[in-house]
């Protein structure tokens, strides 16, 4: 797949809405496919009233926050998160830690006034 944007535009970071994206200048993508997922993309954007570009802008984009989203979340079981919540507030045993923490302070503050 190639990603084309117009000379005098770059590509835009970032997550957009629909909205968003149509007020910006648009960029060209393309890919090679065989001749039954052309036939498949475009009985379905047929199906849903809307052009080939349409149908795959709307797909790609979806695909992308679903993977965007997975990426940026962390799912686990209410009793597994409640564990982990638990041992936050029960500190670990670190010897080494209490050893630094009474070593003299090598920087002091001055009394205000």
């Amino acid at each position: 797949m190639a990603t084309h944007t117009t000379a005098d535009k770059k590509p835009t970071s970032g997550v957009q809405t629909k909205a968003a994206t149509k007020a910006q200048p648009k960029a060209r993508l393309e890919a090679r496919i065989d001749a039954d997922l052309d036939q498949l993309i475009t009985e379905a954007a047929e199906k849903q009233g809307v052009s080939k570009t349409a149908f795959v802008s709307d797909a790609a984009r979806d695909a992308a926050l679903k993977v965007i989203a997975r990426a940026e979340v962390t799912l686990m079981a209410a009793e597994i998160f409640d564990q982990m919540m638990a041992s936050i507030d029960t500190a670990d045993d670190s010897p080494e830690l209490e050893e630094l923490a009474a070593l003299p302070r090598r920087i002091t503050t001055r009394p205000a006034g």
